[in-house]
């Protein structure tokens, strides 16, 4: 076991980590400030240089004498658990530093790790959490020291085996004996690190591919014994996910053919159904008669993956927040003449109505002026719908992927960064026909939305008509959608361009963004397949190009709503719909907009399963998804279990949907679903769907 250091100026919480590790096996001692730390360290490195001079005779360090791991907190009397960090990393650069706050955000993280912290763990700290980390801290430097033995122990072997080559005596035998050995201690080795060692062959270029070593850590890894794998090499591969392995296949018939460096990342199936991310790498050699030998290692960076979603979720985020007094400007405006329009409709409905004005009240309210209110009325909401309908895009997590115009993608990054827009630069949108290209809406919407914003934040404000902001779209002469956003901007120097989309480099000042924001935007392209390019010359400008492969020719985009002017093949008959939403005025709307039905309207998902219980008869049931105490996903587990034969006619209505159970719910079900705010003809459309038999869907 490691001996550890634990230090935080909270006895409770020096006690209580102690405890934790303690039970652990490890050795443990505590500090309450940064000098009393470095002392401690100091003399457990003075009493390990002792001991070494005493076994050898010579001034020295024992690793074992010293410390493993420091666990410290960031916030610290006097001096921070940074300071300390980089103090350990001048003087012990081995020690692995796991740094703990009670602050966490991405700033701080960013600097956490910029700083060289092996990890970073948020306060409260669960008793798994800290023992996890500090568990893996320890193996890393224990390989460490491995490594560094073995490779004093390998330069001692090679000597020998020289001299035994020399001689050429019976000292063979203890040469074969020593090689065994050796095979042996790096056999365990392989089986300690964090990943696993594997090595396979591929005789021709028709044959399989035949395992020939894996590391006896593949047994808790993958699940899968390595005997077994070596006698049929389809116990593993049968393990890689369906959608994965014809890409492990085609990159390794690359690395092959070039002998070029072999690198895969995929997924592995676990024996309890879980889905793993493995990354691995290798470059090939070919032997006498053919045979191309791989040496590698896989990783498993499934924690990795979802530390960069959080982290593309968190950028996006905070590209959302940086932009919301935009925004609300946005919806503010339409918003301002929606609710003053509105007034005048009522007093013209409330004068028509009471009977004291007459005719020429009635005359009014039926006025052209009045449709024109209605009309503008109608276009500021549907400005705002669309703002809501962008935010609700660009902040969805999930990782479907469809076929996308990136034209559309665009507008809607515009839509929500005009308002930085407007105050710097003139837009200028230069749209050719582009192809369809497969990716998920809102991360490609990030990047556009980083670019643009980037943009106009380059171009100072004040000065909006000498300055331009470009946005064109072609397809380039490999057949790729090309996007590229260029602004009038300062421009980049050339120093930085090489490293422009590395994480924590920016431009801006300190404590504006994360730095991760080029970053983010490389890795979503290369995941798509497509590239991100930038030419830039100070003073004068930057340009960035975005370059993404066509999808396939047979690939349509998802419609967004009914199609205008749809012809209706035929009528609707009279139908009997359940409606359940906790907003009154919805169903409301519902009893109001299709008085040719027989509307049940409940504000409650209970209200709306007694009702069923009770034997009532319905041709539809629409559904909000979020409502307090019984939601839309409750409702349909109780339908599922006392009343199957509904299932098919259940329509689920969302706003949004803002808490994990929710969204998982949106994600798995297999049922209608429309977005608010919707019109009557998206209704009239489920109802033709659902009511009309062979109705073609729009």
């Amino acid at each position: 076991m490691a001996r550890i250091l634990v230090v935080d100026d909270e006895r409770s919480l020096r006690r209580t980590f102690a405890l934790f590790l303690r039970d652990d096996g490890h050795e443990v001692e505590t500090a309450e400030d940064v000098d009393q730390a470095l002392a401690t360290l100091e003399k457990a490195g003075e009493k390990a240089s002792e001991k070494a001079s005493e076994q050898t005779g010579e001034a020295g360090s024992d690793a074992k004498g010293q410390f493993d791991v420091v666990v410290s907190d960031i916030i610290l009397p006097r001096r921070s658990g940074v300071s300390l960090m980089e103090a350990i990393a001048e003087r012990w650069p081995d020690i692995k530093v796991i740094l703990v706050t009670g602050e966490p955000t991405v700033e701080t993280a960013a600097s956490a790790v910029r700083s060289g912290a092996y990890d970073y763990i948020s306060k409260p700290v669960s008793s798994s959490k800290i023992r996890k980390v500090v568990a893996s801290a320890a193996r890393v430097k224990s390989l460490q020291d491995d490594n560094r033995r073995l490779q004093a122990e390998n330069d001692l072997h090679r000597a020998m085996l020289a001299k035994l080559v020399e001689v050429r005596t019976a000292e063979v035998r203890d040469t074969r004996e020593a090689l065994a050995s050796t095979k042996e201690r790096i056999s365990r080795i392989a089986s300690n690190i964090p990943g696993v060692l594997l090595q396979f062959e591929q005789r021709d270029p028709d044959a399989p591919f035949n395992f020939t070593f894996m590391a006896q850590s593949a047994e808790q890894t993958f699940g899968i014994n390595p005997e077994a794998v070596l006698a049929d090499s389809r116990v593993f591969t049968d393990r890689v996910h369906p959608e994965d392995r014809e890409d492990l296949r085609d990159s390794l018939a690359r690395s092959a053919q070039t002998l070029s460096l072999w690198t895969w990342e995929g997924r592995i199936i676990m024996p309890s159904g879980d889905v793993r991310w493995f990354q691995a790498q290798s470059r090939p050699v070919r032997t006498e008669d053919g045979t191309v030998v791989w040496d590698g290692v896989m990783l498993d960076t499934s924690d990795r993956k979802d530390l960069q979603a959080r982290l593309m979720l968190s950028d996006r985020m905070a590209s959302i927040g940086t932009l919301a007094a935009g925004v609300a400007h946005e919806i503010n405006n339409p918003l301002t003449y929606v609710l003053a329009n509105l007034h005048i409709l009522g007093k013209r409905a409330d004068k028509a109505t009471n009977g004291e004005h007459g005719d020429a009240a009635r005359d009014q309210l039926c006025s052209q002026d009045t449709l024109q209110l209605l009309r503008e009325t109608a276009d500021g909401a549907r400005r705002v719908r669309d703002i809501a309908r962008d935010l609700k895009t660009f902040s969805r997590s999930s990782d479907e992927v469809q076929p996308v115009d990136v034209r559309q993608v665009l507008d809607s990054s515009v839509r929500m960064a005009i308002n930085e827009i407007r105050h710097r630069a003139q837009l200028e949108r230069n749209y050719m026909d582009v192809p369809l290209v497969l990716a998920n809406s809102s991360r490609l919407g990030q990047v556009f939305l980083n670019l643009i914003v980037n943009a106009a934040q380059a171009i100072p404000e004040g000065a909006a008509d000498d300055n331009l902001i470009r946005l064109e779209t072609t397809t380039g002469p490999d057949g790729h959608a090309e996007v590229t956003v260029t602004d009038s901007g300062s421009g980049i120097e050339q120093r930085l361009i090489a490293r422009i989309f590395e994480p924590f480099v920016t431009m801006k000042p300190v404590g504006v963004g994360t730095g991760l924001g080029l970053y983010i935007c490389r890795d979503i392209i290369l995941n798509i397949g497509g590239v991100i390019e930038v030419e830039s010359e100070v003073g004068e400008g930057t340009s960035f190009k975005v370059r993404l492969p066509p999808a396939p020719a047979d690939a349509v985009l998802r419609p967004q709503g009914p199609t205008p002017g749809r012809k209706r093949e035929k009528s609707i008959p009279r139908a009997r719909l359940l409606v359940i939403d906790d907003e009154p005025n919805i169903g409301r709307s519902f009893v109001r907009s299709l008085p040719e039905h027989d509307i049940t309207v409940v504000d409650s998902g209970r209200e709306g399963v007694r009702l069923l219980d009770e034997h009532n008869k319905f041709d539809l049931i629409f559904c909000d998804i979020m409502m307090p105490d019984v939601t839309g996903r409750d409702v349909h587990e109780q339908i599922s279990e006392r009343h199957p034969e509904m299932l098919d006619r259940i329509v689920f209505m969302t706003g949004g949907a803002f808490t994990e159970r929710a969204g998982d719910f949106i994600e798995r079900v297999n049922a209608r679903l429309i977005d608010k705010p919707f019109d009557v003809a998206t209704i009239r459309t489920v109802l033709r769907e659902k009511l009309v038999p062979n109705q073609a869907k729009p």
